[in-house]
């Protein structure tokens, strides 16, 4: 599989003016759209319906708050201990954003308000009363229970993260790439990956000139028939939930994966050295 990055930065700079508000633009108009019907709603005696669309808008706002909370400069790389299935290893990590258990408490108890006004609602228009149109009802419902499963499970990342004892982010030791992250904890052994790949999902590119949104590193499919399985085994880098410089972290993969006599230096000042040229290059 072809490297990518290498030779010039993808995501420089990144999470700054233009590119942030381009890359936050669709949650501004959606937050404007549930808050003004939201507001209407309420205006015009229909409390549960309000209090669900405002629920929602108040979620997507502190989703565009997250995102403003992300520190401005990145972090650098550092020398950290990750427990891993073998034991504790000495590795070389490069931080993800934690949040607080407070602001994920929060996004959980927005989206349980969101869903149980949607449930009362659906009740009250489609078994209390003969509302017409139907079909703009069941839509309606649809799309509120959609925003309450998206925001729940939006808030059980952030729970995740922020009850884990093990500080997020990607550690690259001797044996294999950890990744501790909002999707639970992955692992490969260095001796597995196929290939380094920075890439977008399947049919899905985000806006504006931000970069691609994830790093996957591949495993190595041992039978044609494994297919399937390489491709759930594969490990995928959120890079919005990165602190450390992505192309830094790219270029730290390709390059130990590449070196296998390099690996024994992960976890020591020599890789920190190593790691810190990786984010000057051009």
């Amino acid at each position: 599989m072809s490297k990518t990055g290498s030779e010039e930065a993808l995501w420089a700079p990144r999470h700054s003016g233009w590119k942030l508000a381009h890359h936050l633009l669709p949650s501004f108009v959606l937050f404007a759209f549930l808050s003004g019907t939201g507001i209407y709603a309420a205006l015009h005696a229909s409390p549960v319906l309000a209090t669900a669309l405002l629920a929602s808008a108040v979620a997507v706002l502190l989703g565009v708050a997250a995102a403003f909370r992300r520190p401005p400069q990145d972090r650098a790389a550092g020398t950290e201990a990750v427990l891993t299935t073998t034991g504790q290893r000495a590795a070389t990590w490069f931080p993800m954003f934690r949040t607080s258990a407070q602001w994920a408490a929060v996004v959980m108890g927005l989206a349980v308000v969101i869903l149980v006004a949607t449930v009362a609602l659906s009740a009250r228009l489609l078994v209390l009363h003969n509302y017409d149109p139907m079909v703009l009802i069941v839509l309606l419902a649809i799309f509120l229970l959609g925003v309450g499963v998206y925001v729940l499970n939006r808030g059980i990342r952030l729970a995740r993260i922020a009850a884990a004892a093990q500080e997020p982010g990607v550690y690259l030791t001797r044996s294999r790439i950890v990744l501790h992250g909002s999707r639970g904890v992955r692992e490969i052994y260095w001796n597995d990956v196929a290939g380094i790949e920075a890439t977008d999902p399947a049919r899905h590119r985000p806006l504006g000139k931000r970069g691609p949104a994830w790093i996957v590193v591949h495993p190595r499919a041992t039978r044609p028939s494994t297919h399937g399985r390489a491709k759930a085994g594969r490990v995928v880098i959120l890079v919005h939930e990165l602190t450390a410089n992505p192309d830094q972290l790219l270029r730290a993969l390709e390059h130990y994966w590449s070196h296998a006599a390099d690996r024994a230096e992960l976890g020591t000042d020599e890789a920190l050295a190593r790691v810190a040229t990786f984010a000057r290059l051009p």
